[in-house]
């Protein structure tokens, strides 16, 4: 005998109508069945997960993509064909770049979402998109769990100043929260070991690795590179510790650059010497002559994988990265590079200063092969077609 909640079809109407509401199109958009879709926290910068989404539609055949946020510009730079869902919530946020207040919310706005009946969800996660509800097979391409619940503290200079305060407590919450929403994920793929790691202890699952896909063919050598300035770039974030570096050619007195914008761009300019330059949010073609003329791409942080430090060495551009995270996968020590285990300015200061750029960096570029697109290809229709032989899914009409 199966029992019914007096109210329960009221409820479901009134969250159909919330959720229609929440996702502009979604209603005409979920008829159709036997969907393969993307789901994407936010495409608002064609950065690494943004990259990954677009590359999963293109792997997968999908129908649609949602995301909590999206900008036309960047779709359109990613090459995205597909209809792109965004929620209103984020369409707000966008106009009024208020994205940290709404991150309470954002479970609200995936959990309205009604994907009907598609059969495949894959989701390029790093914050909430898994709170979506049970919907066919999911597969979660993971960048990293939920960083404001699990690696909060590197995140908190994010957040509104009347909210740190209370973040410890509201991580807690959301750590509790997203080990519930992993439960939701048929399989997990990591963009590396060191993620998976860190899936284990957060959601006590194992993942595949699949490198994420770094577009080889545009990050190439130039026959004459200067090799005269040390380069830092990416998203100007306190996590980034790009703060070390600035630091560092201060008192060695080396020629830097710093490529790009953000939050902390103010902060690194005050502290910025005379040998330290900034190039403002460079487009496409800048930033690839950066990264070919540079001495070394100089990178402190600690980050999931780093798709700057593969798109350098493609460039045949040696990398001087952390020895943590991502980059103990992906800097090629063999033929230039160096890790630095420290985050003080002054060992930093002491590597830049002594660095030599080595001659050949063709060595650099061949070493980049193993993370290109074509391997993620691959890695990702394995992942799709051991969903059948699993008994996870029933077919998935990926791309050949």
């Amino acid at each position: 005998m199966q029992l019914s909640i007096p109210g329960s079809s009221a409820l479901t109407s009134l969250r159909q109508r919330l959720g229609d509401w929440m996702w502009p199109g979604s209603k005409a958009a979920r008829s159709r069945p036997n969907r393969t879709v993307v789901c994407q926290e936010w495409l608002t910068s064609a950065a690494g997960s943004d990259k990954v989404a677009a590359e999963l539609v293109r792997v997968a055949n999908a129908d649609a993509i949602y995301c909590f946020a999206a900008r036309d510009d960047v779709i359109e730079q990613l090459g995205i064909s597909v209809p792109v869902y965004q929620s209103r919530l984020g369409h707000w946020a966008g106009v009024n770049r208020r994205w940290q207040y709404l991150l309470p919310v954002m479970p609200v706005a995936w959990g309205l979402l009604d994907l009907g009946d598609a059969r495949l969800v894959l989701t390029s996660s790093h914050a909430t998109v898994n709170s979506l509800r049970r919907c066919g097979t999911r597969v979660s391409y993971c960048h990293t769990p939920m960083r404001y619940a699990w690696e909060w503290r590197l995140e908190a200079e994010r957040l509104p100043t009347f909210l740190r305060p209370f973040w410890p407590l509201v991580a807690a919450v959301f750590r509790r929260l997203d080990r519930a929403w992993s439960r939701r994920v048929d399989v997990f793929v990591a963009n590396s070991q060191f993620v998976a790691g860190r899936i284990r202890k957060a959601y006590d699952r194992d993942a595949v690795v699949v490198y994420p896909p770094i577009e080889t063919d545009a990050f190439v050598p130039t026959d004459e590179p200067s090799r005269d300035r040390f380069l830092v770039a990416g998203r100007l974030v306190h996590y980034k510790r790009l703060d070390i570096v600035v630091q560092a050619a201060n008192q060695a007195a080396v020629p830097l650059v710093v490529a790009g914008y953000g939050p902390e761009l103010t902060r690194l300019q005050a502290m910025a010497g005379p040998t330290v330059e900034f190039v403002v949010a460079p487009d496409d073609g800048e930033l690839i002559e950066l990264v070919q003329n540079a001495r070394a791409l100089v990178f402190p942080g600690i980050e999931d994988f780093g798709m700057m430090v593969v798109e350098a060495q493609a460039c045949g551009t040696p990398v001087i990265g952390r020895a943590a995270g991502g980059a103990l996968e992906s800097v090629d020590v063999v033929n230039g590079g160096i890790l630095v285990d420290s985050d003080d300015p002054v060992v930093w200061a002491k590597r830049l200063g002594e660095f030599e750029s080595p001659v050949d960096g063709s060595a650099l570029r061949r070493g980049t092969e193993r993370f290109s697109t074509l391997p993620f290809r691959q890695g990702i229709l394995e992942v799709l077609d051991g969903l059948g032989r699993d008994g996870a899914g029933h077919g998935h009409g990926m791309a050949p």
